[in-house]
């Protein structure tokens, strides 16, 4: 059985993102240059730590499981553009281990994210944006509980070719808490 936890990243996370780096789908799936020399990628992960933007609440995702109860770094979800005075933030979820992606990792995280963004830091509302190219994240939003709210056709350029971004949005009054805590170590028990 399968448990899903976040926590705060550490430097001993970093060797986990350099693994997640060379993988071409998730660098594309999450904006990621393809390719970046590991300094540059161990300097901004040094930065971030030491120096967190005001705007952003990042988190690891850990899964555990009877062979690793200890967990093991999956991920990352972020609440990101957190704005305290109109109470939004931008939410984006990902998963770095490709064992782990389609298993209800994501959908775990996500709404441990959701409940904090909405219960802990008192916002109103949260949105996402995903490439049509995302499959995954679009099912996975609605799977949370988002509504589509729009599309920017063709607005951003994705390998050579423009792709539309979909904008998702949740109220506060749209989130639905898990009515107990142990969905979290069920959820990915029926993968």
């Amino acid at each position: 059985m399968l448990g899903v936890y976040l926590r705060t990243l550490v430097m001993s996370d970093l060797a986990r993102v350099l693994e997640w780096s060379r993988d071409e789908a998730f660098c594309l799936a999450n904006g990621w240059p393809v390719g970046l020399p590991a300094e540059q990628l161990q300097d901004w992960f040094v930065r971030l730590l030491n120096n967190p933007p005001v705007d952003l609440v990042r988190k690891g995702i850990v899964v555990t499981a009877p062979q690793h109860p200890e967990g093991h770094l999956v991920g990352f979800v972020d609440l990101r553009e957190v704005n305290p005075l109109e109470k939004r933030a931008r939410l984006r979820i990902a998963i770095g281990d490709e064992i782990h992606r389609g298993q209800g990792v994501g959908y775990a995280a996500g709404l441990q994210m959701l409940e904090h963004g909405f219960t802990e830091l008192g916002l109103e509302r949260i949105t996402a944006e995903v490439h049509s190219s995302n499959g995954r994240m679009l099912s996975l939003l609605e799977k949370l509980g988002f509504r589509r709210e729009g599309v920017l056709r063709q607005h951003e350029t994705r390998q050579g070719i423009k792709e539309d971004v979909h904008l998702f949005g949740m109220l506060r009054e749209e989130f639905e808490p898990p009515s107990s805590k142990t969905w979290l170590e069920t959820l990915t028990s029926q993968s």
